[in-house]
């Protein structure tokens, strides 16, 4: 896998490149242009020298005089020139050229004799220009130079030639040394430029998308409050601006979501209470209308046989047959108040209902047990408020689930535990609560615990119909009945009912 760099990281790479190629190419193509120019300049010069040289050799070599003197005037005439100058100097005798003035020097190789012949020829001045065309010149001594061969005329016509030949490597120099100053200028120049374009790239590219990387981070982890300042240029202040736009696109797609998913958890939890409440209203049904068809049966055949035991009872003496008659009767009596109470519980409810206070309801149960001695061992906390709005309801099937609730919280409660009763009114409806601070009923029992016929009670304790006719009264009301409870803190019971507007007792 390769190697991926930094934004800031690949762009500082580009431009330094970049940077330093535009400078380096534009230094040396002015300093070949400056070359250029002071070449030209460099060897205009000389070629007005070797003109007025060459008029000066033509009247000196047309003269007629012996070698050695033409030798000596030609050197005197010579000698103002610069010492790098070298010149060479023929006189045409006869058919032949004669060396008045030969270069010491090997820097330049010998002319041929064809090649000084050819002059006689050609009118015009001959020139020669070496210097290396590259970028760099270099600086092999004799490289460089600027040679003139031209033919020399007098009164009579052709005298001689002359060949000058002028160095140029002072020129190499000079490029060479102007080189050195444009490196060290494209370093600190180049060095400006660099700094000042980090400061800008950090400030307005940099800064900005490192600011929207983090934003960007912060939405993959959830939080669709983060926001990108559109300060900076145009264009990143516009990725911003639509950064900010997708984000708060994406908070109202989560806000629709997290609302439809609300709603089908709501509409979840509603078709689960409602499956639960229909399978419960169904089961209850069908144990009713067994129940009641069973107790019918069972009711008749147990009449008779309570009442052959009365007669048997009067027939024997007190002793241990007559003892076992009154434990069988006992437990006939049992029977046949489980037998009201399943007839009690099928009965449909055909009384009337009426507009009633929740609270006196609640409170003749609490009076009537008392009188009964059921709180004895208990305390019964009445946190009732003096009034409640009516509901609509049957009256003594109110005051029966109010007697199932209290008995049941007085038969779990411990010895000198405390019953809490309150009351009061939430929006549309009215509820009272029933707590004890008894045992508690397990988590796997709440679900149960307003089916017909169970119960957490001991055997002969409860028949388990007490709480699956309170549910079923206050189902038929209209109203609900819930149960919280944690082990060993107890039991809340809160019966809610439907509050009835426009009467007293608002």
């Amino acid at each position: 896998m390769s190697k991926t760099y930094g934004l800031r990281t690949e762009i500082i790479l580009h431009i330094t490149l970049l940077l330093g190629a535009a400078l380096l190419f534009g230094g040396f193509l002015i300093l070949k242009l400056t070359e250029r120019e002071f070449l030209d300049q460099r060897v205009a010069s000389p070629t007005v020298m070797a003109e007025m040289v060459g008029g000066a050799l033509g009247n000196l070599l047309g003269e007629k005089q012996e070698i050695e003197a033409l030798q000596t005037r030609v050197d005197h005439l010579l000698a103002p020139l610069p010492s790098d100058t070298i010149c060479a100097v023929w006189k045409w005798s006869g058919n032949t050229f004669l060396p008045v003035r030969l270069p010491d020097t090997e820097d330049t190789a010998p002319v041929a004799e064809q090649q000084l012949a050819r002059l006689r020829h050609i009118a015009e001045p001959q020139f020669i220009l070496s210097y290396p065309n590259a970028w760099f010149t270099p600086s092999v001594r004799g490289s460089s130079y600027y040679k003139v061969t031209m033919p020399l005329y007098g009164e009579n016509g052709f005298v001689g030639a002359l060949q000058m030949q002028f160095p140029l490597e002072s020129v190499g120099r000079r490029m060479r040394g102007s080189f050195r100053i444009l490196l060290v200028y494209v370093f600190l120049y180049g060095t400006v430029l660099f700094f000042f374009g980090l400061y800008q790239l950090n400030r307005n590219v940099v800064r900005p998308v490192g600011r929207l990387m983090t934003s960007t981070r912060h939405v993959a982890e959830g939080n669709l409050e983060e926001k990108v300042s559109e300060a900076g240029p145009a264009e990143i202040a516009s990725l911003a601006h639509s950064f900010n736009l997708m984000i708060d696109a994406l908070r109202a797609s989560q806000e629709r979501t997290d609302g439809h998913i609300r709603h089908l958890q709501q509409t979840n939890r509603e078709l689960k209470q409602t499956r639960a409440e229909l399978l419960r209203s169904e089961k209850m049904a069908s144990i009713g209308h067994l129940a009641a068809g069973m107790a019918h049966e069972i009711g008749n055949p147990l009449t008779a046989v309570v009442g052959y035991l009365e007669l048997l009872k009067m027939e024997l003496p007190k002793g241990s047959a007559r003892d076992i008659v009154d434990h069988t009767g006992a437990e006939l009596e049992r029977i046949d108040q489980l037998v009201r109470d399943v007839l009690e519980y099928a009965k449909p409810a055909s009384d009337r209902e009426e507009l009633i206070d929740p609270c006196e309801m609640v409170r003749q149960a609490m009076t009537m047990l008392h009188r009964q001695g059921m709180f004895e061992n208990v305390t019964l906390v009445d946190d009732l408020p003096g009034q409640l709005p009516h509901v609509k309801i049957v009256p003594h099937r109110l005051l029966q689930v109010c007697v199932n609730l209290l008995v049941n919280a007085r038969d779990v409660s411990f010895p000198g535990g405390r019953i809490h009763v309150t009351g009061g009114v939430s929006g549309h409806e009215i509820w009272l609560t029933i707590a004890d601070e008894g045992q508690g009923i397990p988590a796997q029992n709440l679900p149960h615990i307003f089916d017909p016929f169970f119960t957490t009670k001991a055997p002969g304790k409860g028949r388990g119909l007490g709480l699956a006719v309170c549910h079923r009264v206050v189902d038929e009301a209209g109203g609900t009945i819930k149960v919280k409870s944690e082990v060993g803190k107890g039991t809340a019971f809160k019966v809610t009912l439907k509050r009835e507007f426009g009467d007293s007792g608002d």
